[in-house]
C-alpha cells in the first residue's frame, strides 16, 4: 500500500495519539498495582495481562477487571510473592 503524504501524516498522528493514550493508561494501571499489590505486571511477568492488554501478542483482546485481579494474583504466586487480601469488587 502506498499512502499520500496527507494519509501518511494522518496515520502518524493517529499512532502518536494512540501511543500517548496507552502510555497514560499503563501508568495509571501500574500505579494502581503498586498501591494494591505492591508490585506491577512487569515485575511478576503477568503474561496474561501483557498479551491481553499491552500488545504483547500483537493486537490486544482486552480483559475484565476481575480477570486482571486473578491474573495478578496468579503471577504473584508463581513469582513467590504472597498476594494481598481480596480487593473490593
Amino acid at each position: 500500500m502506498r499512502l499520500t503524504k496527507r494519509q501518511l501524516q494522518a496515520k502518524l498522528d493517529a499512532l502518536t495519539s494512540a501511543v500517548n493514550r496507552a502510555h497514560a493508561a499503563r501508568a495509571a494501571i501500574y500505579e494502581h498495582c503498586e498501591s494494591v499489590y505492591g508490585t506491577n505486571p512487569g515485575e511478576v511477568d503477568n503474561d496474561t495481562f501483557i498479551d491481553a492488554c499491552d500488545g504483547g501478542g500483537g493486537s490486544a483482546s482486552g480483559m475484565t477487571a476481575e480477570d486482571f485481579d486473578k491474573s495478578m494474583r496468579l503471577a504473584m504466586n508463581m513469582s513467590g510473592i504472597k498476594p494481598p487480601p481480596e480487593i473490593e469488587r
